[in-house]
């Protein structure tokens, strides 16, 4: 069963000090019952640039190329041929009409929020990179998954890479550094770098990025593939969590152009088929509804670009308190899209408090259904607090962000789980596999925690990497 919402008014608690930084969660929410009664009043998502669809043909791109670049006050801004797309700006409001009359599909590159907001944990102390100590065992989720039983067999998911499409990364974190290939890493929002401004602070990137793969380096925290290869792509602002459809279809082309073997993708956006968007924060927008289709297929087609050129593709399930099922009308992007990895989150209660702590207890705002979810992993909870309010820290996910270490919780921090996994399982192939097979890999091998058929919280099980190795 599904966590209800819990405050624990007296634990009896280990001795710990530290920092922590929370990602915030929504609430269980009615997104169609809510948007129906207003969506009327709703306004379009801002935006400051086009995607421009054409046939992936070479006479439809060279034709479309050719319009573009004649046009006065339009920038090309990227060229993605491979799903038939460029991104433009374009200084005239007739643009749009224009180009339909020559046959194009034109979308308003929408930016809105990917990933929640994040709050501070105020705490007596914290854990900055000066401290030289290591958090081993703050690391529950990496006991919750066998992932030292899979490191003792050898693979530590070396000769592997994982992309990690985000807020960007703090390149100069001591567990980051010797993982990161800073010369693939790249940043696809206007005005930012990939590599995060200085200072202490919440990053989600930074925060995904060390449970994939920390580095085995004694120092802070370790990852689930501590020698896979990390590329940072920022495709949202280190600064709102916004970014634009363009940009995140932009940053999955591009790694599957330069070989990724996984890319993670911890944020997501709901898209109904009767015009509307919510975003991560649950804000609604309007989106004339002869588009939707449009943009749920032109996201469909750059999962389907990766995933044909080899790469697993993996994303977070979302942070609705959701159920998926018997509601057709509204799509998770990207989690909800053909070919592409759906996690929800798992936690404990009372971490640290207890003896024999169940890792399994699906998290108070995972969203979940069989039609969404394929496998569970753990992201922390933060439902159980202290008697003065504040939330009790251990149930959630320790990881590194800006120049330190961290605590958040959500599917954001269970979807690096799996796509570290997926980098050992592989490793193991020996640095290539199909993502088909990846997958099958991944879902088989996962520890069946209610009954023996996909589950709604669960999907096909909570992910195992010590099995995904081995069997």
């Amino acid at each position: 069963m599904k966590k209800t919402f819990t405050k624990v008014w007296q634990l009896m608690l280990y001795t710990f000090v530290l920092g922590a930084f929370l990602t915030s969660c929504q609430s269980e929410v009615d997104y169609e019952v809510e948007a129906q009664s207003t969506v009327e009043d709703l306004q379009e998502p801002e935006y400051d640039s086009y995607i421009v669809i054409s046939g992936t043909d070479d006479t439809s791109l060279k034709s479309a190329n050719q319009y573009l670049k004649a046009l006065q006050g339009v920038e090309i801004i990227e060229s993605l041929p491979g799903l038939g797309a460029t991104i433009v700006k374009a200084g005239s409001a007739d643009f749009s009409k224009s180009a339909e009359k020559n046959n194009l599909i034109v979308l308003p590159n929408y930016q809105i929020k990917w990933i929640p907001d994040t709050e501070t944990l105020a705490v007596k102390d914290y854990s900055t990179v000066g401290d030289n100590e290591t958090y081993r065992d703050r690391l529950w989720g990496l006991d919750a998954i066998e992932a030292p039983k899979a490191w003792e067999t050898g693979n530590l998911g070396g000769g592997t890479s994982v992309y990690v499409l985000d807020s960007g990364i703090d390149a100069e974190h001591p567990d980051l550094s010797p993982n990161l290939n800073t010369t693939l890493s790249k940043s696809f929002v206007p005005g930012e770098h990939w590599n995060i401004q200085p200072g202490f602070y919440f990053n989600h990137g930074t925060h995904v990025a060390g449970t994939i793969a920390a580095a085995y380096n004694d120092w802070g925290v370790i990852g689930v593939a501590p020698k896979t290869e990390l590329v940072a792509l920022k495709v949202l602002s280190e600064f709102t969590g916004r970014g634009s459809v363009g940009a995140i279809a932009a940053g999955i082309y591009y790694a599957a152009d330069n070989d990724a073997d996984v890319i993670n993708m911890s944020l997501g956006s709901m898209i109904n088929k009767n015009g509307w968007l919510t975003d991560a924060d649950g804000e609604q927008y309007k989106v004339p509804a002869n588009l939707v289709q449009e943009y749920i297929s032109f996201y469909q087609a750059a999962i389907n670009y990766a995933y044909n050129k080899g790469t697993t593709i993996i994303a977070s399930a979302g942070n609705d308190a959701l159920n998926a099922d018997g509601d057709g009308s509204n799509i998770k992007l990207p989690a909800g899209l053909n070919n592409v990895i759906a996690v929800s989150s798992t936690a404990p209660e009372g971490y640290g408090a207890f003896p024999n702590p169940n890792f399994d207890i699906p998290a108070s705002y995972t969203n979940y259904g069989v039609s969404l979810v394929d496998i569970a992993a753990p992201g922390g909870d933060f439902d159980v607090r202290y008697s003065n309010g504040n939330i009790y820290p251990f149930d959630l996910i320790w990881s590194t962000i800006s120049n330190g270490w961290g605590y958040s919780a959500g599917t954001s921090m269970a979807s690096p789980h799996v796509s570290g996994v997926a980098a050992l399982i592989i490793s193991k192939n020996g640095g290539d596999m199909d993502p088909a097979e990846v997958e099958k890999q991944l879902l088989k091998t996962a520890d069946k925690v209610e009954g023996n058929g996909q589950n709604p919280y669960y999907g096909h099980g909570r992910v195992n990497a010590y099995r995904a190795v081995t069997e």
